[in-house]
């Protein structure tokens, strides 16, 4: 579901309703992208960790017209490809153990295997258009290629897939679709991951707030109280300030005779 531009507006401006909203609208696909794509439950979570920070961070400097989930899908995938630094294991991939009765089929883990180990881009384009059902323009936005490029990459990828799985290329990537959509997290736990993390972005802008208006008022109330009683204190810094630099009277000229006597 698009989210709407008065709210991505509401939440440059900080408003925490609006930043939960589109952390919550964000982030199943953000959590299903980062686990489908790393295939590791580490990478994975810290893929998830950054991208929902960094989000929020740069919120406030989207540009108008700016599409939030462009945004989380690109820079998901980008940091997912930063933090792949290794294929994970066959049986222990998160696609291969989130498959229904899939985790013993020879056939399966074999074609999870295959798909892993196509060229990086084949591989995000075809489990991108067929776990998050991406268009051809949506693959481009997030792989950041051109849409022309993106449709390449994912014919490619069916190409290499069904001459490896033959006749049964078709319910192999429909026990991948199954087995990506079941990474989705639990509904019940979006909205606290939300607020959990807009209140981490938040806390250091209202502690530096609080520091600002206690200081604020510090000096406000110091000024106050020396106003009043100047009567007490200006003669005593009077005092110091003489004694700390003494007034000295002017050098008297010498007088005209002295000048001729000395000529």
């Amino acid at each position: 579901m698009p989210i709407p531009d008065d709210v991505v507006r509401r939440a440059q401006k900080f408003d925490r309703l609006a930043m939960e909203e589109i952390v919550a609208e964000a982030y199943p696909s953000v959590y299903r992208m980062a686990h489908a794509l790393t295939g590791r439950q580490g990478a994975a979570k810290q893929v998830l960790h950054d991208v929902l920070r960094r989000g929020l961070r740069v919120l406030p400097n989207w540009r108008a017209g700016s599409i939030p989930e462009n945004w989380f899908y690109h820079h998901t995938l980008l940091t997912a490809r930063d933090l792949s630094t290794r294929l994970p294991d066959s049986r222990e991939d998160l696609l291969v153990t989130h498959a229904a009765q899939a985790v013993q089929d020879p056939l399966y883990i074999g074609f999870v295997r295959a798909l892993r180990n196509l060229p990086r881009q084949q591989c995000e384009a075809f489990i991108l258009h067929h776990g998050e059902h991406l268009n051809d323009r949506l693959l481009g936005v997030a792989m950041d290629c051109s849409t022309g490029a993106a449709h390449t990459h994912l014919a490619a990828a069916r190409q290499a897939l069904a001459a490896v799985s033959g006749a049964g290329v078709d319910v192999l990537t429909t026990t991948l679709e199954r087995a990506y959509h079941a990474l989705t997290p639990p509904a019940t736990a979006v909205k606290p991951v939300a607020r959990r993390y807009v209140s981490r972005t938040l806390r250091p802008r209202r502690l530096g707030r609080l520091f600002r208006l206690t200081l604020l008022a510090l000096l406000l109330v110091g000024g106050y109280f020396a106003w009043r009683h100047r009567a007490a204190w200006l003669p005593r810094l009077e005092q110091q300030k003489s004694r700390v630099w003494p007034t000295t009277a002017p050098a008297t000229p010498p007088a005209p005779s002295a000048i001729l006597r000395v000529q």
